[in-house]
Formats: C-alpha cells, sequence, structure tokens
C-alpha cells in the first residue's frame, strides 16, 4: 500500500471526486475476534482509494474509513469517545476530517448520523458524504444486532 501523503485541499477535492465500489463486502474475523472488512473504490481518476470497517460485535462500536493509501480522508467512528487535539471531547458518534494541522486526529460531532439506525443506512449515509455509489450489495457483519450480554 503506498504511503500517499495529501494536504487539505487535495483531501477535498479527492472528497468530492465522483466514485464508486463495485465489490460486495466481505467481513473477516480478525485476532482481537473485531469483524472487517476492505473494498476497493474507483474514482474518475486513477488513484489508491478503499473502504475499510470495523465492527466489534461485543460492543457494537463500528468505524468506517475512506483511505487513500494510508491517508484517511474520511472516518466515521460509532461508539467511541474522541479526545481532540485542542483537548475538547468529541462524542460516541463522531467524524474525523482530514486537515493540514491535525491530519485525521481532529473530529466533529455530525448531525446527519443516526447511531440508532442500521448499519446498512449509516453505511449508506457515510458513502454518500463522500460521493461514493454503492453498486454492489453491502452485507452487514456476522452477529450485528446480536450483541453478548456481559
Amino acid at each position: 500500500m503506498p504511503d500517499i501523503r495529501v494536504d487539505e485541499a487535495e483531501a477535498d477535492r479527492i472528497l468530492d471526486l465522483p466514485k464508486r465500489i463495485r465489490e460486495n463486502n466481505q467481513w473477516k474475523q480478525g485476532d482481537d475476534r473485531n469483524w472487517f472488512m476492505e473494498v476497493p473504490v474507483e474514482a474518475s481518476e486513477q488513484m489508491s482509494l478503499r473502504l475499510y470497517g470495523r465492527y466489534n460485535p461485543r460492543t457494537g462500536n463500528y468505524t468506517f474509513i475512506l483511505f487513500h493509501g494510508r491517508t484517511n480522508l474520511r472516518r466515521l467512528d460509532v461508539g467511541k469517545i474522541h479526545h481532540n487535539p485542542e483537548c475538547d471531547n468529541v462524542g460516541a458518534v463522531h467524524k474525523h476530517r482530514w486537515t493540514d494541522r491535525y491530519h485525521d486526529k481532529w473530529a466533529y460531532v455530525p448531525s446527519d448520523v443516526d447511531s440508532s439506525a442500521l448499519l446498512d443506512g449509516v453505511f449508506r449515509a457515510f458513502l454518500s458524504e463522500c460521493r461514493t455509489e454503492l453498486e454492489a450489495r453491502f452485507v452487514n457483519p456476522p452477529g450485528y444486532g446480536q450483541r453478548r450480554l456481559i
């Protein structure tokens, strides 16, 4: 995977490009027992884009990230509180945005995410923000919606 670094203006430009996902996602279980998936993202320009997702079946927390190489262009976290570099805490539902000053360490509380919505709907809303069309089927991770009682 190329180590591509972009500035904020380039990150915004890439986010604004029309993109699409043509492959169904397939979840795999990691050593930590969390589920993850990764699919290539095609753009009108040739570049290394991919969408990564992670789901923790024990807590119900999940993350979706649009990567350009190793650069995190946009990220959605549900279920984890984030502490910004400016020392303010951001809620358990937040989005990361690439900035020149903080790279992917700065997050904000989005007004367009309903954490109680089905994962498929949240995923599609995230893709819409990233100007990415899903031309494949979204498959929920195994055990989604069936958290264990602890």
